[in-house]
């Protein structure tokens, strides 16, 4: 792949700003550039780069093989030690560390800050990232003397409310490197078929296009069910007492890249019938793992129990978190009509203001303000959520599911 013009300051050996604001929509080639050049990185003596995501889990699955892809393209698997969640050179000794920002019991803010000599952050999928002081934090313990630093921010732009929006593109602001390209300009680089499929979405549905692809920034009352106003109103800090939990699964069957998620959901409900989002733990996992996190959720929220998506994998489902767990009850669901269909009476609620998220869960609130249920396939944590709050809410009232117990 040929390294785009718009790129080039990024690799020069001392940088021209401290932050570089990356952004672009699908086919832009921002990721691929970027994971090159801290492979290229690494060649230089007393760098510790930092790579975040909000979660990471797994890295060995969702990251590090993006990584060992460029490596095996260029013969260079001989200068690496490669383990599940850091890439070191061993030439240099410079190294790559993958983390999470958000850990089940909270942030890993303390945790980050406390790494010594970090010369380089990537915060990937910036997007997800809510808090802009978890940002400053970290930000703020990036100060090697030594090396230059760099703070990099690779992202698909998203609402303009969002605190990355107002900081840095609002008003562009000094010390930063801007750089947004999109599939037009990385088409050399492209299958055909992926710039037929851009053509055929911007024939149809030119603001969809306009942000997937040319990556334009959404104002907040875009979503087409949900929107970034009713979740920031439905926000709590704290959750009541609550008479029942649940944990929901929309599992994906498989584990590699190319895999989708798994959706996992830990649900509420108190006396009054009002519905709380508790904890999203959802990821790309391997079968044996999203049931071990799903059964480790039932223990640690003392949930009744799962209800999971049949269609994905039917039997399969059952047999695997019987594994971990063989006495929690399993609800087994069916989809029998469509996803507006079936996500609507749960927007409605949070239309009513009878559902709350305790804290923020950025990664499932983009996926609910951006889910199209006319369009695609809906995303595998608004399944959860939707198939959760069914269970809890909804049961007696809607007909549109079949129930397994």
């Amino acid at each position: 792949m040929e390294i785009l013009n718009d790129y080039k300051p990024l690799f020069r050996s001392k940088p021209d700003s401290r932050y570089f604001l990356i952004t672009g929509g699908r086919g832009s080639g921002k990721s691929y550039t970027v994971n090159l050049f801290l492979l290229n990185l690494t060649y230089e003596s007393g760098h510790i780069i930092l790579f975040t995501r909000w979660t990471m889990t797994s890295a060995h699955i969702s990251i590090i093989p993006e990584f060992l892809d460029k490596i095996e393209v260029m013969n260079l698997q001989a200068d690496f030690e490669i383990t599940q969640n850091e890439i070191i050179n061993k030439r240099t000794g410079s190294k790559i560390l993958f983390r999470g920002i958000k850990t089940s019991q909270g942030t890993a803010t303390a945790n980050l800050k406390s790494i010594s000599g970090v010369t380089t952050w990537v915060l990937d999928e910036a997007e997800e990232l809510v808090d802009e002081n978890v940002f400053d934090r970290i930000d703020l313990s990036i100060r090697t003397k030594e090396t230059p630093n760099r703070v990099i921010l690779v992202m698909n732009p998203s609402f303009k409310s969002h605190w990355i929006y107002q900081r840095w593109i609002s008003k562009p602001i000094p010390d930063t490197t801007y750089i947004h390209t999109t599939y037009l300009h990385n088409k050399r680089n492209l299958s055909q078929s992926f710039i037929e499929q851009a053509e055929r979405v911007r024939e149809s549905n030119i603001s969809r296009y306009n942000h997937l692809f040319i990556g334009d920034w959404l104002d907040d009352a875009e979503g087409l069910l949900w929107n970034r106003l009713m979740i920031d109103r439905c926000r709590i800090s704290q959750r009541p007492e609550l008479v029942r939990i649940v944990v929901s699964i929309d599992p994906a069957v498989t584990a590699s890249l190319e895999s989708d998620e798994t959706g996992i959901t830990v649900l509420g409900k108190d006396s009054e019938g009002r519905g709380y989002l508790l904890e999203d733990l959802s990821g790309k996992y391997s079968p044996n793992e999203w049931s071990n996190v799903a059964t480790q959720a039932v223990k640690n929220w003392n949930a009744d129990c799962i209800v999971a998506e049949k269609n994905q994998g039917g039997d399969m489902v059952e047999s695997m978190i019987r594994q971990h767990d063989k006495v929690t009850r399993v609800i087994l669901v069916t989809a029998t009509k469509g996803k507006y269909v079936r996500a609507e009476p749960v927007y409605s609620m949070y239309e009513q203001n009878k559902v709350f998220h305790v804290g923020t869960f950025p990664i499932l609130e983009r996926q609910m303000i951006s889910f199209d249920p006319e369009k695609g396939k809906s995303p595998d944590r608004v399944d959860a959520l939707v198939w959760g709050f069914t269970e809890l809410l909804m049961k007696k009232e809607l007909n549109f599911a079949v129930w397994i117990d």
